[in-house]
Order: structure tokens, then C-alpha cells, then sequence
């Protein structure tokens, strides 16, 4: 009965019957959409706001490319301009709460800040626009404080993927247009001379990119960043499970998607921290949540040699290895390459390096294979002795005898994408 009474609420709610905000709001943990579905799926906020006639300029240029957008004003705006914000909703658009004034959230009292969304949902809701639960904080201040307290008011916050700032017109369209990625929502200041004119200019280029421009409204079912959970090994749940999605879809394997974190879903983090610069430590929290839900697939790096479209490069400095395939990466996975000490071998000394240069795949031996050095497991050799394969100790530094170690879970499915003749570049 609940349920038919919400659905009703909402059907009522879009005929301009009921006001969405005097129903009983649900709650959230303080979370935060930063990125959309992953699908050609575009997102356009307009944030702030600039003079009646400016505003208008910019109905007309979504009208004429016949995109819908969602508008960030604040509430006193709103009272003031009433006529305008009705021909937001009068044209399809969708405006979400930005408080009553231009101050940061995070510069507020607790009470200031719900007397600011209240007054800007009272504004909003004036005008025909219900903005729940769609919170966006001037200049998109925000901490945990401010999280919780919207969540508490039926809110999230809604961050952007990408805002340009400032630039020339062309600049900003190029920038933009680097940046797209699936889900993506972009940021565009109203009052910005340069955003107004790169609008027409943006929509053209998402649409011959393939891209659906929505409104925010289509966010619902897209996964919020937890802003008050740190996942680690041990941790479990749909976090965990979203994480893991998140680092497969990058395409770093994180194993079984079982909302554990297991060994797995640990190396595919770790492979993610030491590609993108971060402390390699295994932990995840909300700052790096974020990071990884806006993150793009790698892209693939240049051969050292040739022209090859398939090829292993294994990236010394940074201790992954890259699989590329047609051109993109498909794999990025964790290794542990030579650690540079002096070691023996039946009384000679050797160095523990692993070699650099342009190699191919020479050989492979499928299963276990025990030498005076340890145990190589489904190794494919690139010159002399050296291979990648397959190991049980993989940590986050070079520590190997000059071979390329990878995670064992990866070992067999390695071997068999990895054809004798492959190109191996090592680089650090």
C-alpha cells in the first residue's frame, strides 16, 4: 500500500498537483552522485545564474538544440525572477535546490543550512519545481557535515564529472569534449560569458559523439558515493560490490563480483593506486571512491618500437602491466618486477633487474614450473630466462629476481590471451 501511495504522490506530483516536498521525504547516508549510468548517457547542469535577458539566451539555445538541461540557482533568485524560473519548468528543464543564497554550505551552522534549503525548496516549489532529491551547495562546497545534514532532508548532493572554469569559448569546448566519458555530468557556470557561448557548441559535439543528453532525474538509479565508509580488505556489501564493478569496468580484474574484499579486489586496487599516483595501500576511502568513479579507462600506452595493435607493456616506475588489444587496453594488472639487489647462483653474483626494451613472447610453459630461484607459475618467457608469470607474492614495490610477477588469479587467463610472438615493451 506504501508503495502504490508513493507512486501516486509522484504521478500527482508531476501534474503540478502535490508538491513532492511536503511528502514525507526519504532519507539518505550522506552520499554524493558525482557520475551517471555507465551509458552514452550526458548530463548538463547549469550552476549560478546571470541577468534576466542572459538567462533567457540561454532557454533559447536549449529550445533551438532541443536539449533539456538541470539548473543549480539560488532560492532568492528564484523569488525574484519567478517568471523566468517558470519557463524553466515550462520548457522541460529541471532545477534542483542550491540554497537560498550564494554562501557555502560549509560555512553555515547546522540551522543555517536547513533554513537555506528550506526557504530555496519554498522558492522552487513556487514556481512548479519540486528539487528533491537534488542538492547542489554554492560553488559544490561540501563535507561530511554538509552530507549528512542534507541526506537528513531527503537530499544528495550532486557534484559534477568535469567543470571547465575558466577559458576562451574554444577553449572550453575542447576541454569538454576531452574529458567526456560515459555518465558524465558537466558544469557549466550561467554567469560565465564563455560557458553561455560553448553551450550550442557542447550539445552539437556530445550528440555526434552518440551521447543522450538527460536531466538529472535519470540520476536516481546511478550509484552515490558514501561519504561515510572506508572499504578495506575485510570489508563487505554493496559498496564492495560496486567497487569491484567499478575497478572491472576500468579494466583492472577484481574477481568474483561478491561484495568481498578479498585478494582479488585487493590487487585490482592496488593496481588502480599505483596507475593513478596514489598511496599504495590497499584502502579506499570516499576521496578515493570518488577518484575511481570518475577515473576513465587507461588509455594505451605508446609502443617503444613499431606499430603493433597487440602488445604487453609492463611499466617499470609505476608496477603494472598494461594488455592491449586492438589498440585499448583490456587488462591492467598489478606486478612486482626485479628489485634491483645483488643475489647468487651457485656462488656468482647477480642483479636483480629486470630487463628493458622491445621483446617478444618466446616461450610458455603451461602449469608449475620449479627453478633454484622459486616457483614460476604459468610463465610466458620474453628473453632469456626472464617471464611473467604467475605468483604468490606480489606486493606493491619491486621485489622480484628480474622476472615480471603477476597475481595467481590472473596466471591461467594470462597465459592463454598471451600468444607466442607477442610484443613485450619494458619501460620504466
Amino acid at each position: 500500500m506504501r508503495s502504490k501511495l508513493l507512486v501516486l504522490g509522484l504521478v500527482l506530483a508531476q501534474l503540478g498537483l502535490v508538491s513532492v516536498e511536503a511528502q514525507g521525504a526519504a532519507t539518505y547516508g550522506p552520499t554524493e552522485w558525482v557520475i551517471g549510468p555507465q551509458r552514452k548517457v550526458a548530463f548538463i547542469t547549469l550552476d549560478g545564474h546571470t541577468r534576466a535577458k542572459k538567462f533567457v539566451g540561454v532557454l533559447d539555445t536549449l529550445k533551438e538544440r532541443g536539449a533539456k538541461a538541470s539548473f543549480f540557482t539560488s532560492g532568492s533568485w528564484i523569488a525574484h525572477h519567478s517568471k523566468k524560473a517558470r519557463m524553466v519548468r515550462a520548457r522541460g528543464h529541471l532545477m534542483g535546490n542550491r540554497g537560498y543564497t550564494t554562501e557555502r554550505f560549509t560555512n553555515m551552522s547546522d540551522a543555517e543550512i536547513r533554513t537555506s534549503v528550506t526557504k530555496a525548496a519554498e522558492a522552487l516549489n513556487s514556481v512548479g519545481q519540486y528539487p528533491r532529491p537534488f542538492l547542489r551547495s554554492p560553488d559544490g562546497a561540501r563535507d561530511l557535515r554538509v552530507l549528512r545534514l542534507a541526506g537528513s532532508m531527503g537530499y544528495r548532493h550532486v557534484r559534477w564529472t568535469y567543470s571547465p572554469g575558466g577559458g576562451t569559448t574554444d577553449g572550453v569546448v575542447r576541454k569538454t569534449m576531452r574529458r567526456l566519458q560515459p555518465g558524465f555530468i558537466l558544469s557549466l557556470d550561467i554567469w560565465r560569458k564563455s560557458h553561455r557561448r560553448a553551450l550550442p557548441r557542447i550539445i552539437d559535439g556530445l550528440r555526434r559523439r552518440g551521447y543522450d543528453i538527460r536531466t538529472l532525474d535519470k540520476l536516481t538509479d546511478a550509484h552515490a558515493i558514501r561519504w561515510d565508509v572506508t572499504l578495506r580488505s575485510g570489508s563487505s556489501g554493496s559498496e564492495v560490490k560496486w567497487l569491484q564493478k567499478r575497478l572491472r569496468y576500468l579494466t583492472y580484474p577484481s574477481g568474483s563480483l561478491n561484495g568481498s574484499f578479498g585478494y582479488a579486489t585487493l590487487q585490482a586496487t592496488y593496481a588502480f593506486e599505483k596507475k593513478h599516483h596514489m598511496s599504495r595501500d590497499g584502502v579506499v576511502p570516499p576521496s578515493q571512491m570518488t577518484a575511481m568513479a570518475m577515473a576513465r579507462r587507461p588509455k594505451a600506452p605508446k609502443p617503444l618500437s613499431g606499430n603493433p595493435k597487440d602488445y604487453i607493456d609492463v611499466d617499470i616506475s609505476r608496477q603494472v602491466l598494461f594488455e592491449v588489444r586492438n589498440g585499448r587496453v583490456k587488462h591492467t594488472l598489478p606486478v612486482s618486477t626485479g628489485n634491483g639487489e645483488t643475489y647468487y647462483v651457485d656462488g656468482e653474483a647477480r642483479t636483480a633487474r629486470t630487463p628493458r626494451g622491445s621483446f617478444t613472447v618466446q616461450r610458455k610453459i603451461a602449469g608449475r614450473r620449479d627453478g633454484s630461484l622459486g616457483t614460476l607459475y604459468w610463465p610466458n618467457y620474453f628473453v632469456g630466462g626472464y617471464a611473467i608469470h604467475g605468483s604468490n607474492s606480489v606486493p606493491t614495490y619491486p621485489a622480484s629476481h628480474g622476472c615480471v610477477r603477476i597475481p595467481r588469479y590472473v596466471e591461467k587467463a594470462f597465459y592463454y590471451r598471451t600468444p607466442i610472438g607477442l610484443p613485450v615493451f619494458v619501460h620504466d
